[in-house]
C-alpha cells in the first residue's frame, strides 16, 4: 500500500469474474465484492460440535470438572536457561495442560516455544506422535515458523502462500505435495514429519490433517487473542495443550456489548465463564488461579519475568503501572544495557535534542481546523513525518525503514493522512516500508523506535481508546486498572517511545493523565 495505490489478493475466489468486481467500465472507481464464505461462526460451531463429540473425560477437563494430571517423576533432558528452565520442567510434567503468562518482551515464541519444542522432541524421540503450534494470526505463525527455521527444526505449514511470509513457502503443505507427485509419498511425507503449524482457522477449515497424525502435544501462543469457540474443539481432540498468552494484553476483537456478552447460566459461571468476550486462556488462569496455588509444588501456570525487547527506561513506566505483580527484569541485553540513545548525526535544534536525549517523550500537538474528521488529525500526521525525517538524518547508516521506525495509530483514516506527510518529506521508499498501523495489528512485532499518534481530539473518543480497559485483582494486592491497549502500544519500542497527542484531551483520563505527567516534555520553539 502506497500513498496513491493498493494492492490485494482476495483469501476466497470471486465465484463472479469481470464487471461485478471491476465495476463498469464508464466508472472504474467503483468496486463490488462478494462476501467471504469462509465463516467464522461455522468454524466455531465446528469447534462447539467437537467439544461436544469428545470423550466425557475431554470436555470435563477443558470445563474445569475435574483435576488435572502432574508426573512429578519428570526430569528435563538438559538444562536450557536459567530463566526458563523452571518453567519447562513443569510444563513437561504437567499431563494435560499447562499455562504460561508472558508479558511483551519475554521470548514467549523465540525462548519458551522452542525449548518446549526442543525438550519434547528429545522426550519422545521414540514416538510416532506429533507436535501442533499453532496461533491466531497469520503474522504470529510466521514467528513461529521463522522461530523453528532458526532452531533447524523442520516442519509442515497448512495454509495458502497468499498469507504466509515467502520465507517459508518451501515448507507450505501445498508447494510440499506438488512436489511429491503420489498420494503415497505425500502420506510418507506428512508421517515424517513431527511439527506440524497453522493458524486455528486454517486448522478448523483442513481437520483432515488432525485425523493423519497424533498430536500428543499442542501449543498455542497469543492464546489470550482467542475466544473459546475458536480454540475448544482443537484442545478436546488432542492429548495435551500449552497455552501461551498475557490477558493484559489485547483480547480478541468482539462486536457485542458488554452487556449482549454476559453469561447468567450459574454453572458457566462457577467455572469462571462469565463473559463470552474472554478467551479461553483468561478464564483457565481465573480458575488455576483460583484452585492450584502457582507457589504449590505442582503448578500450573509459569510467568515469564525477564524481557529483552524494551530498555529499562522504555519498560518503566508499564511495568509500574500495568505490571506491578509480574516484577519484570531486562535481561539485560546489549541495548538494554546503554546509557544514552546512539545517533550518528548532531542534533540541530531543540526538538533534534529532545529526539536525542529522551527515551520516553511525550509532546503536545493543539489539533488544527475545525475537528469535523475525528479520526485524523493532520497536525500530528505533519509532526509525525517531521519527526520521521529527523530521526532518518541523525541515524544515517543505522537507518532502515523496516526496522528502525514504526507508527501507531487508533484509527485507519490517520494511516494514510501519516504516509502521504512521510511521502511528501521523505519520499516514496519510506512511506511505502515503514510500518503504519493501529494498535491491534501491531501486536506482536516490534520497532526500535515507536511513535504513537494518539490522533483523538473529541472527549467522546476516549471511550474508544480506553475499551479495552479492566481491573485486575491481584490475590495478594490492591486491584488497579490495565489499558490494555495502551500497554499494548508503549511495549512495541525497543529503544524509544514517542507519543503524540491533545494533552488537555487525554489529561480526563486517569491513566493518560500519569503518562502524561511522567513523559511530558514542552517545545518553546515550532519545529
Amino acid at each position: 500500500m502506497t500513498a496513491s495505490n493498493i494492492s490485494l489478493h482476495l483469501s476466497d475466489p470471486q465465484l463472479i469474474q469481470g464487471k461485478a468486481i471491476a465495476g463498469s467500465e464508464s466508472d472504474t472507481h467503483l468496486w463490488a465484492i462478494e462476501h467471504s464464505y469462509t465463516s467464522a461462526i461455522s468454524s466455531g460451531m465446528k469447534s462447539l460440535h467437537m467439544l461436544a463429540s469428545a470423550p466425557a473425560e475431554r470436555r470435563d477437563l477443558l470445563l474445569c470438572q475435574t483435576e488435572p494430571q502432574y508426573d512429578a517423576d519428570i526430569c528435563l533432558s538438559r538444562k536450557y536457561h536459567p530463566a526458563y528452565d523452571d518453567m519447562l520442567l513443569h510444563a513437561s510434567r504437567a499431563k494435560d495442560y499447562f499455562l504460561i503468562v508472558g508479558p511483551p518482551g519475554t521470548g514467549k515464541t523465540s525462548m519458551a516455544m522452542r525449548f518446549l519444542v526442543e525438550e519434547w522432541m528429545v522426550q519422545n524421540a521414540d514416538s510416532d506422535a506429533a507436535i501442533l503450534l499453532t496461533s491466531y494470526t497469520n503474522r504470529a505463525v510466521d514467528e513461529i515458523s521463522g522461530m523453528l527455521t532458526e532452531a533447524g527444526i523442520d516442519f509442515l505449514r497448512i495454509g495458502s502462500p497468499y498469507t504466509c511470509d515467502s520465507r517459508y513457502h518451501s515448507q507450505l503443505a501445498c508447494r510440499m505435495f506438488e512436489a511429491e507427485g503420489s498420494l503415497h509419498s505425500i502420506r510418507q511425507r506428512i508421517a515424517a514429519t513431527r511439527v506440524v503449524v497453522a493458524t486455528t482457522s486454517t486448522l478448523m477449515a483442513h481437520q483432515e490433517i488432525m485425523h493423519l497424525k497424533r498430536f500428543a502435544l499442542t501449543i498455542v501462543d497469543e492464546a489470550s487473542q482467542i475466544l473459546e469457540p475458536s480454540i475448544i474443539g482443537l484442545l478436546a481432540i488432542v492429548e495435551k495443550f500449552i497455552l501461551i498468552g498475557d490477558i493484559k494484553q489485547l483480547p480478541a476483537v468482539v462486536q457485542q456489548s458488554a452487556t449482549d456478552s454476559a453469561v447468567s447460566e450459574p454453572r458457566l459461571i462457577e467455572i469462571g465463564l462469565t463473559d463470552c468476550r474472554n478467551s479461553l486462556f483468561e478464564r483457565m488462569i481465573r480458575h488455576t488461579e483460583k484452585h492450584h496455588s502457582a507457589t504449590s509444588a505442582r503448578p500450573l501456570i509459569a510467568t515469564l519475568r525477564r524481557q529483552g525487547r524494551m530498555h529499562p527506561d522504555v519498560a518503566a513506566w508499564t511495568d509500574r503501572m500495568f505490571y506491578r505483580e509480574e516484577h519484570l527484569l531486562p535481561v539485560p541485553l546489549p541495548h538494554q544495557q546503554e546509557q544514552s540513545l546512539t545517533y550518528d548525526a548532531l542534533p540541530s535544534d531543540q526538538l533534534d535534542h529532545l529526539i536525542a536525549e529522551h527515551r520516553m517523550l511525550f509532546i503536545d500537538v493543539k489539533p488544527e481546523g475545525d475537528g469535523r474528521d475525528s479520526k485524523s488529525n493532520s497536525a500530528e500526521a505533519k509532526l509525525c513525518a517531521d519527526i520521521i525525517r529527523r530521526i532518518r538524518r541523525m541515524a544515517a547508516n543505522c537507518w532502515n525503514p523496516k526496522k528502525t521506525v514504526g507508527v501507531i495509530v487508533p484509527y485507519r483514516n490517520q494511516i494514510s493522512l501519516i504516509r502521504q506527510e512521510i511521502e511528501r518529506l521523505c519520499g516514496t521508499e519510506d512511506a511505502a516500508e515503514i510500518t503504519i498501523d493501529t494498535v491491534e495489528r501491531y501486536q506482536g512485532s516490534q520497532r526500535d523506535i515507536i511513535i504513537y499518534s494518539f490522533t483523538v481530539s473529541q472527549p467522546h473518543q476516549l471511550e474508544f481508546l480506553t475499551a479495552s480497559t479492566f481491573t485486575a485483582q491481584p490475590i495478594d494486592g490492591k486491584p488497579y486498572l490495565v489499558d490494555r491497549k495502551l500497554n499494548v502500544a508503549l511495549t512495541r519500542a525497543r529503544k524509544q517511545m514517542i507519543m503524540l497527542g491533545n494533552s488537555h484531551l487525554l489529561r480526563r483520563n486517569a491513566i493518560f493523565r500519569n503518562l502524561i505527567d511522567a513523559t511530558a516534555i514542552n517545545i518553546n520553539e515550532k519545529p
